[in-house]
């Protein structure tokens, strides 16, 4: 785990995770995407989605896609990170406690899923530059087999601010 520090009194934590291909989920339907930053994104969360997209674009990548299922387990996982106050990607106590449960829940059928999250980051720029960083995270964000993704963002009852970031890539239809 790495934990880059922000400033004297701020410390942000980061952890980054990847399922394999095998752990596809089975689907209830296709989704939708879309290449600009949606309406139900808060304007931190899409200014997370265009920084980076900035970030593939400056390495030659095609920008992401968001997706509303990527979104909705992102959403899921940013709150309960927030209720249980632990920045993981597995919270056993949590209702959907994986990745991978999270893409069975909301129907996302994966070839390919990998997850970033983080911890108390002030803003968008902070938790983008923190993840490029970190050799996981920088991974996922420019991995040239995702295309698509969703953001969640959620404050605890303490105040701590959790951020999660979803990236996939759909089994083609059968």
């Amino acid at each position: 785990m790495h934990v880059p520090k922000l400033s004297a009194s701020v410390a942000a934590v980061l952890v980054a995770c990847v399922v394999p291909m095998s752990g596809a989920a089975p689907t209830s339907g296709a989704s939708g995407a879309s290449a600009s930053s949606p309406s139900s994104f808060s304007a931190t969360e899409s200014r997370i989605f265009d920084l980076i997209n900035a970030q593939r674009r400056s390495q030659g990548l095609r920008p992401l896609a968001h997706n509303p299922q990527l979104d909705q387990m992102a959403k899921i996982q940013a709150a309960n990170m927030a209720r249980f106050q632990k920045m993981a990607h597995d919270i056993p106590d949590a209702s959907l406690p994986t990745l991978g449960d999270r893409a069975r829940y909301v129907g996302y059928r994966y070839s390919r899923i990998s997850e970033n999250v983080a911890l108390g980051y002030p803003n968008a720029e902070a938790v983008v530059n923190g993840w490029m960083t970190s050799t996981g995270h920088r991974r996922n964000i420019l991995d040239g087999g995702v295309v698509e993704t969703g953001i969640g963002i959620a404050r605890s009852a303490s105040g701590g601010v959790y951020y999660c970031q979803v990236f996939g890539h759909q089994l083609s239809p059968l």
